[in-house]
């Protein structure tokens, strides 16, 4: 029986299995090296501790912003994930997250296979979906639950279009429940399939595509006028708006839009921070997509509405890094391109398989092209280019900071810097230096490059303050590592 499977699927296997090798040589290698972050995995890793132990997560990575760290993003993933915390440790998020983009991938072939019956097509397709430069930006940074939500799109969309519907169901379900603005997403994700449904004059399905989307804006609506302001210690202000050229809220926003449309038309492609250092960030974004082969979309009116809230969201954010091609900021273009790219080239009559085969070549360029230099603002080369030496080792005796920190005991109080958080949150008490709230340790690696929110100068100057001051001693000092304990 799995030997029939293996030899049926051995194109999409080993696909699988090489692409496999690349996504966890990024993301684990990144997580042993120091190359993740308190925010955003230290804060999902705290999350998951808590809810292993039957208790709603304070945040403390995040104090002293938020008391639960459903008021800063409304995610129930950490909730349904935090049993495989007892096995996996640290790990536990991104192992999950790069399950769920291989996971992708097969949503990508099943749909594919489904409309072309070509296996040799839904294959080519898989590569070119795991090709896209969204997915590597994504593993280099982090954890993030939209990541998970986007490669459950290929599955509910192959399930719609399937007419399986208690499982699309399910995939829909999953996607909304990733996050507030998921659940957004999820809404235009319907109102594309009922654009569609109009078209074809398809009455009875779209009466089931208008039903999940009525559910997903609700749903968006109730989280974020409700739930969030329940749950928040900011006086129900939602503190992830950053859309300000175009109003100080969402209904600003929506009214705007609607007033000056031509304004907002223009915000999608011009640099509205006033500051030209962030000049050809939105163009380079362009440009990745139509190389990916976004091109096609523009034949398929129901993708270019499941598209636009992201790419709203992205050009219209006060935060120039969110325009940009780095982070996770673009993952969930991702599969809309591969599925209107490959709708596209299963309906030409002729070379269908060799035009993809063209278009996984371009697209293979130029994800490399843009890990090797890029505009947008804050690439972590280091964290991307899994090929590069650089990426495997860092200028210190990683093994030797895993075996001084392991030697932190787990009822201390500790602020740690950003690299070191994630390592260190497996307890009740864990902040994000330099905030210490009631830390009785400190954990520092002072042989990381980046000192934010520090420069090197007032770094070593908040040491000797440290150091100097009476209050704590030294725990534990390596070339790399600082550790203090309070007196």
């Amino acid at each position: 029986m799995i030997k029939t499977l293996i030899i049926k699927h051995k194109w999409l296997i080993i696909v699988l299995v090489c692409f496999g090798a690349i996504f966890a040589s990024i993301s684990f290698v990144n997580h042993y090296n120091f190359r993740t972050y308190g925010w955003d995995l230290g804060i999902n890793q705290n999350a998951i501790f808590d809810y292993a132990h039957f208790r709603w997560n304070d945040c403390m990575i995040m104090q002293p912003s938020f008391d639960n760290v459903l008021a800063d993003h409304f995610s129930l993933y950490p909730i349904l994930i935090s049993p495989f915390y007892w096995i996996f440790g640290s790990y536990t998020m991104l192992i999950f997250q790069w399950a769920a983009i291989l996971f992708g991938g097969v949503g990508i072939y099943k749909f594919v296979l489904l409309i072309s019956s070509n296996k040799k097509l839904a294959t080519i397709a898989t590569a070119h979906f795991f090709c896209i430069w969204g997915i590597y930006s994504a593993l280099s940074f982090d954890y993030h639950d939209n990541v998970v939500a986007a490669m459950f799109v290929p599955w509910f969309l192959y399930n719609y279009k399937k007419q399986a519907h208690l499982k699309s169901i399910l995939f829909f379900i999953l996607i909304v429940i990733s996050k507030e603005n998921m659940a957004l997403w999820a809404g235009f994700i319907g109102l594309g399939l009922s654009l569609r449904h109009v078209m074809n004059k398809e009455w009875q399905q779209l009466k089931r595509s208008g039903t999940m989307t009525a559910l997903a804006f609700l749903y968006f609506v109730l989280i974020l006028k409700v739930v969030i302001p329940a749950l928040s210690n900011t006086d129900g202000v939602y503190l992830h708006h950053s859309f300000n050229a175009l109003g100080s809220n969402f209904g600003e926003v929506i009214i705007n839009i609607f007033r000056h449309p031509i304004d907002a038309f223009e915000l999608l492609f011009k640099n509205h921070s006033g500051d030209a250092f962030y000049d050809g960030i939105k163009a380079e974004t362009y440009l990745a997509l139509i190389l990916a082969g976004g091109w096609a979309l523009v034949f398929y009116p129901e993708y270019l509405l499941m598209i636009l809230p992201i790419l709203a969201q992205k050009m219209f954010n006060d935060l120039p890094i969110r325009w940009g091609i780095s982070d996770h900021y673009s993952i969930e273009f991702v599969p809309i391109i591969v599925i209107g790219l490959y709708t596209f080239l299963n309906e030409l009559k002729n070379q269908k398989v060799k035009l993809a085969g063209v278009m996984l070549g371009i697209c293979f360029i130029s994800t490399f092209k843009f890990m090797e230099n890029r505009t947008s603002e804050y690439y972590k080369k280091d964290n991307t280019r899994f090929y590069a030496p650089v990426h495997w080792g860092r200028n210190f005796d990683v093994n030797d900071v895993h075996r001084v920190l392991s030697s932190i005991p787990d009822s201390l109080r500790v602020s740690a810097q950003a690299p070191l958080a994630p390592h260190l949150a497996f307890r009740d008490y864990i902040y994000h230096y330099p905030y210490k709230g009631d830390a009785n340790c400190i954990a520092l690696l002072t042989a990381e490059e980046n000192k934010y929110p520090f420069n090197e100068v007032t770094y070593q100057e908040e040491i000797d303050r440290l150091m100097n001051g009476g209050e704590w001693s030294i725990f534990a000092k390596t070339d790399a590592l600082l550790i203090l304990i309070k007196k």
